[in-house]
């Protein structure tokens, strides 16, 4: 099942490839229920929008869904620019484009689409139409380079100073993107055997190792690791110079046994969150690991329902 998809495990959803502002074009796919907020549900790497099968027929009864492939993953073009701002205005022009500009949006992001939300937050465009947001897994990206002066986290997140690296594509396609991604996979999924399970299923690892064994692939997943190295980092420091913060309400859900191991993500993303505005930090133990919405998607759809109730409206 390496080229199944979203849309050939649900046929309900419907697929769109959107002409954007950049000539390229941004593939998604939906379903509109005709009310409330759309959540806009982003995948991180080395995935596609596939990490949320589990989680999609849990909400689309209920809730209104749009979900995009990041520019530059395989699927959707690689984008000029792969910094967060550019990929997170692309995404809007494609939701938009499907719901128009008056339905508001909850950003649901896991991974690097998490940090293309961060990036959508702290820039408060109101004519985006983000009430609020969910960052799965994450912190700021300033912070997880700070942390790299721990050894242990060095070894563990290694792959974030080499896919910045110029000579991260040709040695990629020199290993072959497939076993590099397989590897990646099977290093960082849970401890939890039945989320393992949960995360392999529908040929999940072959679907992805396939995808990132194309060039394009490869390429733009390694510009926006080099953007996150640079002008994002920039931005984030001068953000916090200057008192940019996250103004929005803001839940952000993390693996206690990946990254609560790393990092006290408790006391770390208030320094990035205006005081006024609402986060609530949930780690989730039991040995799920970094692909929460692949090895407890229940678990996810239950956080991201409780939060709708509270600030989806």
């Amino acid at each position: 099942m390496a080229d199944a998809s979203l849309v050939t495990l649900d046929s309900s959803l419907k697929q769109h490839d959107t002409k954007v502002s950049s000539g390229g074009t941004v593939r998604a796919y939906s379903h509109d229920t005709g009310t409330g907020p759309v959540l806009c549900l982003v995948h991180g790497y080395p995935q596609s929008a596939y990490m949320w099968r589990h989680v999609i027929p849990l909400l689309k009864d209920k809730h209104t869904l749009y979900v995009p492939e990041l520019p530059g993953y395989g699927l959707s073009s690689i984008p000029a620019k792969a910094d967060k701002r550019t990929v997170g205005n692309l995404i809007v022009e494609g939701l938009q484009s499907v719901f128009g500009k008056d339905r508001k949006v909850v950003w649901i992001g896991h991974d690097r689409g998490g940090r293309v939300g961060h990036r959508m937050l702290v820039d408060k465009k109101p004519e985006r139409n983000i009430i609020s947001a969910m960052l799965l897994d994450i912190v700021p990206t300033t912070e997880q380079w700070r942390s790299f002066a721990n050894p242990v986290a060095s070894v563990a997140y290694f792959h974030w100073p080499f896919l910045a690296s110029p000579a991260a594509p040709q040695i990629i396609e020199q290993i072959g993107g497939y076993n590099w991604t397989k590897g990646n996979l099977e290093r960082i999924k849970g401890s939890n055997a039945t989320g393992s399970a949960r995360f392999q299923e529908n040929d999940a690892i072959e679907h992805y190792s396939t995808l990132f064994a194309k060039p394009e692939t490869i390429k733009g997943s390694c510009a926006d690791y080099a953007a996150g190295a640079f002008e994002d980092v920039s931005e984030q420091e001068q953000d916090q110079r200057e008192g940019r913060k996250v103004g929005l309400p803001t839940m952000v859900v993390y693996s206690a046994s990946n990254l609560g191991r790393m990092h006290d993500v408790d006391a770390v993303w208030p320094k990035w969150v205006s005081g006024e505005a609402e986060l609530r930090c949930v780690g989730i133990q039991d040995g799920f690991g970094h692909y929460l919405p692949e090895e407890c998607p229940e678990r996810v759809a239950e956080l991201i329902e409780e939060w709708i109730g509270e600030y989806g409206k």
